[in-house]
């Protein structure tokens, strides 16, 4: 098996891992170098490394607490927030952690309804995680920035995914035991596929992976990261007890997108300010039970 991974200390290189038996890895290494001859691709050593694992700087926000995606594998998942047809937040619906999150939910409603609870002190620092409200109930956000002006901060919501401008006077202190249970929503962005339309999206494509998705499990596999360190993934949509629809390919297949190959030519959705303004209203769901779909 040949899984290139995230490399531990530089987000522009990528590791190449080769597990199997050592006649199977001598296999695989030797289709590689035909695959890059030395003489054209001397960058490519097929040198064996190891990686002393890197000493973390401090953090507020231990790791742990973020449920990612594991690599080299499916993830079984759920959509639960459509940001763009490319750009996915999902949960692990089989994940043991994931049952615990509505309790968690009902827990804070019942906490941050009462209007005496702690607000954020000022200036709010970015990467703040909080209580945020949001339609009609409380949900655990993080602060991407604040402004002190119009009072108003631009959160992610970190259980069900999207983004959102929210008033000061809607964030609160969020309570030590409300920080217990994982993040449950994970970021991604489809691999190796781009808008057609210099990165806006037609209505259409919005309603298409909606309607897929839609109570659907998704075979989602991490394929690279982004510079920042978003996954890139290949998604597999489970339409019925044989039938299985790769929505990358789908949405070329619909002419919404098209196939890049470097991960450098796909844009990264809402990074415009004015965009997600747009559509804050839409970030997430009336109910925590449904799945935070924006179309």
């Amino acid at each position: 098996m040949i899984i290139v991974r995230k490399h531990p200390t530089d987000n522009k290189m990528k590791v190449c891992s080769v597990e199997g038996t050592k006649e199977a890895i001598e296999k695989a290494l030797k289709m590689v170098r035909e695959k890059f001859p030395l003489k054209r691709y001397p960058e490519v050593t097929l040198e064996e490394v190891h990686f002393t694992p890197p000493i973390s700087p401090f953090s507020l926000i231990p790791d742990h607490l973020y449920l990612k995606l594991v690599e080299g594998i499916n993830n079984d998942t759920i959509l639960s927030c459509l940001v763009a047809p490319n750009h996915l937040f999902m949960q692990q619906p089989t994940h043991p952690s994931f049952p615990s999150l509505n309790v968690l939910t009902n827990c804070m409603n019942g906490c941050y309804n009462d209007c005496q609870s702690p607000m954020l002190p000022n200036p709010i620092a970015p990467n703040t995680v909080c209580a945020a409200y949001s339609v009609d109930g409380w949900y655990r956000a993080m602060v991407l920035s604040s402004d002190p002006e119009t009072e108003m901060s631009y959160v992610k919501f970190l259980d069900y995914g999207g983004f959102a401008y929210v008033e000061n006077s809607k964030l609160r202190q969020i309570r030590g035991d409300f920080m217990l249970l994982p993040f449950q929503a994970a970021e991604g962005i489809l691999a190796n596929i781009r808008s057609k339309n210099d990165g806006t999206w037609p209505e259409e494509a919005y309603n298409v992976v909606a309607d897929i998705t839609k109570g659907a499990i998704i075979y989602t596999q991490v394929a690279d990261y982004t510079e920042d360190g978003v996954p890139l993934v290949l998604c597999y949509v489970v339409v019925g007890p044989t039938s299985i629809i790769f929505l990358n390919q789908h949405l070329v297949d619909k002419g919404f997108a098209e196939w890049v190959a470097m991960v450098e030519d796909v844009p990264i959705p809402c990074s415009s300010t004015d965009a997600t303004q747009q559509q804050e209203s839409d970030t997430i769901t009336t109910k925590p039970e449904t799945a935070a779909v924006q179309a």
